[in-house]
């Protein structure tokens, strides 16, 4: 039964999901006085029109930039907030029916301290001196897009979803080109509207800017430069001023394929492989895109990175193919962080072991019209040996109500594991407003889910419910979820059936003065889960006692654990180690640290160490990154478990190592070598990616797995590919 302390929580989420109700219904519409004064705080430039595009390569040498639209009054707000800048900054905006130009110099005063390592395509920019620009082309105050560039070059892009998420893996064509001199550096970002969706019935667009300066890790921001708010945020957005007239052609998009791969394989045999295929994106209106693909390839896509599952459940895994990328943010539901995902796209064109299903083509309409977000596909994929060809289809609609909410629904159809029917509908309701007590956020989600399979009895719902605070110095949230004993996603990922889950975060943060230290954080992160009868299955009670950071961002933390384990069947964590039945209380300390990524060279380390359910464990974890040049990135990581049960002891080691060869933006040999002492197999995926052009690629990729043993490795399987993609744009 449910003990003394796990009964306290539940009854405070509880009380607190109502509380934070009544709280924040006065605020969910804003008052005429607000909404003027909001309004008026809100920057705006009116742009530019050109007659004559400049040139992309960095230097702001045209004279068309003399006429450009100017912004030069961004604000600091890291460390100080509303400080005035440590180096100024110019960012100039144009236009024409095809692309918006955006032509930014950086000043910096000491220029040779400019931090640039970043030299691969998509690679994580937070190491680096970077422009963030912030577009919200619909200008619905919710979606956008964001583009990033480092003084090298190298670009990066993302999605911005419903203002709470990032997806960091959309790609986008779009040009940049950067140069470091003696008064800093400069960049140019040339970014076609037939790239972006927009609202061809408004001239106006959500816009904002920001600039780090790393070294010193200060930021500074154009429009809302408060630490309470992220740059993604695209209800805090400026305003960009007297877009019109512009050209996204017929809005075709033609993206053919051709590859070869070359295999030898112990199971699978020999063989050489010749295939192609193709996506065609056509945009009905600029914002609604319907896509077409055709023997759906995935051959470039990065492989996983191998875990050790020491869990009852399965783990989760990011899409990373970039198909189901497009648009993803559409199909995101109830705000539901993994348990009971109703769809999860990695379920489709991969099997239970992880091997590639084929797609024999697919269909997807995805968009916005009006208040209404929508987004519907349908996929064949081919036959295996244990499931038929099998038609697979998402729905998602949602409707924006309030200023930044938004009412939906979503069904899938289809078992990509069998041939049995499998049909899901459900509704969700999502909360948010940034502007509640002036610059706070206050957000909700709300679902109900149902399933239909072909047999059994039980329960097939799911639903739940979370408000959250996510600010600044006050980070909090609580929530509920029940998910039926016989509620069944085919399409989604749910690693736990027939229970009640009670969740809750509070954290809370100092940024103290005059000090070299940025922020220091504390929180409580308690989880309970119990059956449908109320009976614990398990708990856990993580104490953030202390995470620094500094001004250069190293970071130290301490945690402490009190886990709960209940186990009605035997559970074997290791072949022949197995935990009996039995109520198992076990508690854990963990401290761990890492230096700023800026560094040339940086590492990491952790230690986990006290009781695990009726023995001990211990849990080491180290890593190391050495750049010793923007072309170079040497990293390596290990974790080790040490575990000592009563039935028996044993150890699992994960090894990871990466050796990147970056030699422009656009060209880059990525090697990425795992290997785990549980399956005994060391992996290699290497690959040289060439962008010709934005849209325009050649991917040269290398698999190759060893069976290891004490004295030697064996090859059990190779698999090497060439793959030409091209973009056709009408």
């Amino acid at each position: 039964m449910i003990d003394q302390s796990e009964r306290a929580i539940r009854w405070t989420s509880a009380v607190a999901i109502i509380v934070c109700c009544l709280s924040t219904t006065p605020v969910i519409g804003q008052s005429d006085q607000e909404a003027l004064a909001l309004a008026a705080s809100t920057p705006r430039v009116s742009l530019v029109r050109t007659d004559i595009a400049p040139q992309i390569d960095g230097v702001l040498d045209e004279p068309v930039w003399e006429d450009a639209a100017l912004i030069d009054d961004l604000t600091q707000v890291e460390p100080i907030e509303g400080a005035a800048p440590s180096q100024r900054t110019e960012v100039r905006i144009l236009y024409d029916s095809d692309f918006i130009y955006f032509g930014i110099r950086c000043f910096d005063t000491e220029p040779d301290k400019i931090i640039a390592k970043q030299l691969q395509r998509d690679a994580d920019l937070e190491p680096d001196d970077r422009i963030l620009i912030v577009l919200d082309p619909y200008f619905d105050h919710r979606n956008g897009y964001f583009f990033a560039v480092n003084p090298l070059g190298v670009r990066r892009e993302s999605l911005i979803e419903n203002n709470s998420s990032v997806r960091d893996d959309w790609d986008g064509i779009w040009y940049a080109k950067s140069q470091i001199d003696d008064q800093g550096w400069t960049t140019e970002i040339a970014i076609p509207f037939k790239t972006i969706s927009f609202n061809q019935a408004t001239t106006q667009w959500g816009f904002n800017v920001q600039r780090t300066i790393r070294r010193t890790n200060e930021q500074i921001r154009w429009s809302a430069p408060l630490q309470n708010k992220r740059a993604t945020s695209v209800a805090d957005a400026g305003v960009l001023e007297g877009i019109r007239d512009l050209d996204k052609g017929i809005g075709l998009d033609f993206k053919p394929y051709a590859k070869s791969t070359l295999r030898t394989d112990d199971i699978r045999g020999d063989g050489l492989d010749l295939d192609a295929g193709f996506d065609v994106f056509y945009k009905l209106t600029p914002s609604m895109t319907l896509a077409l693909t055709f023997n759906t390839d995935f051959a470039e896509t990065e492989v996983d990175e191998r875990r050790v599952n020491l869990t009852r459940f399965p783990l989760f895994f990011p899409e990373k193919r970039d198909f189901f990328l497009q648009d993803a943010g559409i199909f995101a539901f109830g705000g539901i962080r993994s348990n009971p995902l109703p769809f999860q796209s990695r379920r489709i064109g991969l099997d239970s072991a992880g091997q590639q299903v084929d797609l024999i083509g697919g269909v997807k309409l995805t968009g916005r019209t009006g208040p209404l977000n929508l987004g519907v596909f349908t996929v064949l994929a081919d036959e295996t040996d244990d499931v038929d060809q099998n038609l697979l289809t998402v729905g998602r609609a949602s409707l924006n109500i309030l200023d930044e909410s938004t009412v939906g629904l979503i069904t899938t159809i289809g078992d990509p594991a069998s041939n049995e029917a499998n049909t899901v509908v459900g509704g969700d309701f999502n909360y948010r407003n940034s502007h509640v007590f002036g610059d706070k956020i206050v957000q909700g989600s709300a679902f109900f889910l149902h399933s239909s399979s072909p047999e059994g009895d039980g329960d097939d719902q799911a639903w739940g419910a979370r408000i959250s605070y996510p600010n600044d110095r006050i980070f909090a949230f609580v929530g509920f979820t029940e998910i039926g004993d016989r509620y069944d996603a085919a399409l989604g990922f749910v690693p736990r059936r027939g229970i009640r889950e009670y969740f809750a975060r509070f954290q809370y943060r100092w940024r103290p003065e005059n000090s070299w230290i940025r922020t220091i954080d504390v929180g409580f992160d308690p989880t309970v889960i119990t059956d449908l009868n109320d009976r614990t299955e398990s708990s856990e009670f993580e104490f953030d006692l202390i995470t620094i950071e500094n001004h250069a961002g190293d970071e130290f933390e301490i945690e402490y654990q009190i886990n709960r384990e209940v186990l009605t069947r035997p559970f074997e964590i290791s072949p022949g180690v197995v935990i009996p039945v039995g109520d198992h209380r076990f508690d854990r300390i963990d401290i761990g640290g890492s230096t700023s990524r800026s560094r040339a060279l940086s590492f990491g380390a952790s230690i986990q160490a006290g009781e695990f359910f009726d023995g001990d464990r211990l849990d080491t974890a180290a890593s190391i990154e050495w750049r010793p040049s923007p072309n170079l990135l040497l990293g390596f990581s290990w974790e080790q478990n040490d575990i000592n049960l009563p039935a028996g002891e044993f150890q699992v080691q994960v090894a990871q190592a990466r050796v990147n060869f970056l030699f422009t933006p656009d060209i880059a040999w990525t090697n990425f070598i795992q290997w785990d002492n549980v399956s005994d197999s060391l992996g290699i995926n290497s690959r040289l990616r060439w962008i010709i052009e934005p849209g325009n690629e050649i991917f040269f990729v290398v698999n190759q797995t060893f069976d290891t043993f004490d004295d030697r490795f064996d090859g059990t399987s190779t698999e090497v590919t060439t793959k030409i993609g091209w973009t056709f744009r009408f």
